[in-house]
């Protein structure tokens, strides 16, 4: 059975190595980028099964690379649909309706915040690429 490969995208290279660590201990493989237009370049390329996407990023931000993604599935410049799990350090005033918003812009399948915990991200992770989710 092939792997799942996931793109890890985040400015913070210890960030991007400590997740591409702990995903390839858990059988995946594991590409990365660094900034918005790296990870649009790499995904339209490498057709990943799943981004792990900081919001906060360099020339493009995470939600703008989501919704990019998405369209491009729409539109079939991709051939299968990616999941996309955004990662965020910045909390909207805990204003669930601004948060929605974003969330509906970028079309992504779920939004994690920083700090995170190493095991929920990996089992949100399987969730998004169980089958039973699509």
């Amino acid at each position: 059975m092939l792997k799942k490969r996931v793109l890890v995208v985040d400015d913070e290279s210890d960030v991007v190595e400590t997740i591409k660590f702990s995903l390839e201990q858990e059988g995946f493989e594991v590409l990365t980028a660094y900034d918005g237009y790296e990870a649009l370049d790499a995904v339209r390329v490498e057709e990943p099964d799943l981004l792990v996407l900081d919001v906060m990023l360099p020339k493009e931000n995470g939600y703008r690379v989501s919704r990019f993604i998405k369209e491009d599935v729409k539109s079939g410049k991709l051939s299968k649909n990616i999941a996309v799990l955004l990662l965020t350090g910045r909390r909207l005033d805990n204003d669930s309706e601004r948060e929605a918003t974003f969330m509906d812009f970028s079309q992504a399948d779920l939004m994690m915040y920083k700090p995170f915990d190493m095991d929920e991200l990996i089992k949100n992770i399987h969730g998004l690429l169980s089958p039973s989710t699509k």
